[in-house]
């Protein structure tokens, strides 16, 4: 809470596992409250019965694949066609279950993706945003 209210910038993880886990928990954290803005800030629902696709095996390929990215980028990632629409209009790449999925940009309907790829294509799409957004970013720094 006192993070959320502005109140100091850092935080301290343990878990019972490699340390770098720890710094990489608690940079999630600071960037869920908008703290920090460095990378991918995944949005993901938890498992249930309503998913069209894995969301898990999903979010832990597309965190893999997309560390690299430095871009302050939100992705919402949601399984099923209940909560997915109102968590991906909100982000810059969201991704909806249905048949098939449906992905939102800048919170906008833009295409539909099935199952067999999922992941190579979003990786794509996210890639393809952030790319836009770092370009965007540096013109409006340049603009000064």
């Amino acid at each position: 809470m006192l993070l959320a209210e502005g109140i100091g910038d850092t935080i301290r993880i343990s878990l019972a596992a490699d340390p770098v886990e720890e710094v990489k928990v608690g940079y999630d954290i600071l960037k869920s409250l908008h703290l920090r803005s460095r990378g991918i800030n995944f949005i993901a629902c938890p498992s249930c019965s309503r998913q069209n696709f894995d969301v898990v095996k999903t979010m832990n390929e597309l965190e893999g694949r997309l560390e690299d990215l430095l871009v302050p980028l939100d992705v919402a990632v949601i399984g099923c066609v209940v909560n997915g629409p109102g968590e991906a209009e909100e982000a810059h790449v969201g991704l909806t279950g249905g048949t098939p999925n449906l992905v939102y940009i800048d919170g906008k309907p833009a295409q539909k993706l099935n199952n067999d790829n999922l992941v190579d294509e979003l990786e794509q799409l996210i890639r393809r945003k952030a790319a836009e957004k770092a370009e965007a970013d540096a013109a409006v720094i340049a603009r000064g």
